[in-house]
């Protein structure tokens, strides 16, 4: 039996996705959302996850099973918080909802509780106000949860380096790979690389230089291929910082500084192109079914990371 007891707070696609990773290596969780509904919609998503990834091989017939008999659904916030020693917030991106949140958290649960907020964008060491504030990290898991290995730990100006590591253990435990960064900066690491590149993408297309099809065939065969086994600071490693750095020189003058505006989004919202919510973005999606769509984005990552974890076997 697991030493863990978990509660994950907000039943949306995110909350009901980390429930799926603690409860299918046997930790008990319970999922707590305020609306009935919510969690009934959950609960049948859940188990159409989970068939979906007995499909594709990635969970164990007894993993499946563990997610029926280690989640429990309350829509009572006092009960839920009565026996867990971690909580894990993933309630809608506003302030004030999450600072009401922590406050409720905060006076149910246990002292010694350990607080993590799944939130990708807000400095939640500043809108949280708990008694242990040591005791307070942000987890930031990506969609699906239970497939994408990677979760971002954030400390805060307060957080004990003690209870991150504690945090950092449970998660590899359950197969997930942590990223630790040490104080709150907007983005975390993946965003803020993110945003990097679609910015000088957005601005290479908006001068005319290319197009997104090209652009993201050149990221496909080149970057895209090597960040399967080696990061940036790898390949510059092998290339020699000698020669990159003198090659950067020249790249820098050039390169999009905008602070203000993504170039390539604000005229795609300004053309009502959101993407596959408006069945238009860069790409056409028009007669698209979105699941079935998502379903066969999923399916690709589970196979690239298939492919990518015999890279890693000794041969």
């Amino acid at each position: 039996m697991s030493d863990w007891n978990v509660l994950m707070v907000g039943a949306g696609t995110m909350g009901r996705g980390i429930a799926e990773v603690f409860a299918a290596k046997g930790i008990e969780i319970t999922l707590y959302d305020a609306f009935p509904e919510q969690l009934k919609k959950a609960k049948e998503m859940i188990q159409a996850d989970m068939k979906y990834y007995e499909q594709e091989h990635i969970v164990s017939p007894e993993e499946v099973k563990n997610t029926e008999k280690f989640i429990s659904y309350e829509e009572n916030l006092d009960k839920a918080c009565s026996k867990i020693n971690l909580v894990i917030e993933a309630v809608f991106e506003d302030k004030d909802i999450k600072r009401d949140t922590f406050n409720k958290l905060d006076s149910l649960c246990a002292p010694d509780c350990i607080f993590c907020s799944n939130t990708s964008a807000s400095n939640i060491f500043e809108i949280a106000q708990i008694r242990n504030p040591e005791r307070l990290l942000i987890t930031h898991f990506f969609n699906p949860p239970y497939v994408m290995p990677l979760i971002e730990l954030v400390m805060g100006p307060k957080t004990s380096t003690a209870v991150v590591e504690k945090v950092k253990d449970l998660l590899t435990s359950l197969g997930k790979e942590p990223a630790v960064i040490k104080r709150y900066i907007p983005g975390f690491i993946v965003n803020r690389l993110d945003n990097v590149l679609c910015r000088e993408i957005g601005y290479m297309i908006t001068q005319g230089w290319t197009t997104a099809e090209d652009v993201e065939r050149a990221i496909r065969y080149t970057s895209g291929t090597r960040y399967s086994f080696e990061g940036p600071l790898s390949l510059h490693d092998v290339v020699g910082w000698d020669l990159t750095t003198t090659v950067s020189k020249n790249i820098y003058q050039t390169l999009c500084n905008d602070t203000d505006c993504d170039r390539l989004g604000t005229e795609l919202i300004k053309e009502g192109r959101l993407g596959i919510k408006t069945q238009k973005g860069c790409y056409d999606y028009k007669g698209i079914n979105t699941q079935e769509f998502m379903n066969k984005r999923s399916h690709k990552i589970i196979k690239m990371l298939k492919a990518i974890r015999t890279l890693d076997d000794p041969e």
